[in-house]
């Protein structure tokens, strides 16, 4: 069973990421059986993973909804990676081995080309390759699950439509002075390396919103009377 959901799982989640499946968007088992050509058991097995990443919504006895997106799940992730992410960059900084920081400046230096989508995405999965290594090399299994998912739920924002538009050399400056703090195995400045990268992802990413926003990449929606407060809130999708 193992060898069937495993590729399923993958497949999912990687259209769930990329926004291949629309955020929001509702289905059965019969309808992802049919979609990925597969039976019953494996899609509730893929789903229930998908399901435990925040990815997926299971509603028994109605079926599955791909997890929407909303402005306040976007705050809740950033804070994730400021509380996270410093001192994940401090362990590396004391655990890392030579080839994993190897790794990392191959992975830093990575810079996408403007107006060039497919690039783009690469440098959406080289973000998260850098990323989720630091965290790797803390040895903190707990830890790198933290980050790593983080990290592929903001990936959804960014295929969905938001886009770093020209900082590709900040970013790339940033990833280079992160990587060298923990190559020097410099605790503190690595931890800092680390908060000021964010900081400043959390600063670009306000004007790409509120950009988005203003040209009609985001809309408002009624939250559902199950969400916590039951307000309007914003959701992301393509219009």
């Amino acid at each position: 069973m193992e060898s069937i959901v495993d590729p399923l799982y993958r497949k999912v989640r990687q259209d769930i990421v990329e926004c291949e499946l629309t955020p929001g968007k509702s289905f059965s088992e019969a309808e992802l059986g049919r979609l990925y050509k597969a039976s019953r058991t494996p899609v509730r097995e893929a789903c229930r993973r998908l399901e435990h990443e925040g990815l997926i919504r299971i509603t028994p006895f109605r079926g599955y909804s791909i997890a929407p997106l909303s402005v306040s799940e976007f705050h809740d992730l950033q804070e994730l990676q400021l509380i996270f992410e410093p001192t994940a960059a401090a362990l590396a900084a004391e655990r890392a081995d030579p080839r994993e920081v190897d790794e990392m400046r191959e992975i830093a230096t990575y810079e996408y080309r403007v107006g060039d989508k497919q690039s783009y995405r690469e440098f959406l999965q080289t973000n998260y390759r850098l990323h989720s290594l630091i965290a790797q090399s803390t040895r903190n299994r707990r830890l790198m699950d933290v980050v790593s998912n983080a990290h592929v739920r903001l990936m959804r924002f960014f295929y969905l439509g938001l886009s770093f538009e020209a900082y590709g050399p900040s970013l790339v400056k940033e990833h280079i002075a992160l990587v060298d703090a923990i190559a020097a195995r410099d605790v503190e400045a690595s931890r800092q390396m680390a908060a000021e990268h964010i900081n400043r992802a959390i600063e670009r990413s306000a004007t790409l919103l509120m950009g988005a926003i203003r040209f009609g990449e985001a809309v408002f929606e009624t939250a559902p009377v199950s969400d916590r407060a039951h307000e309007p809130r914003m959701l992301l999708r393509r219009i």
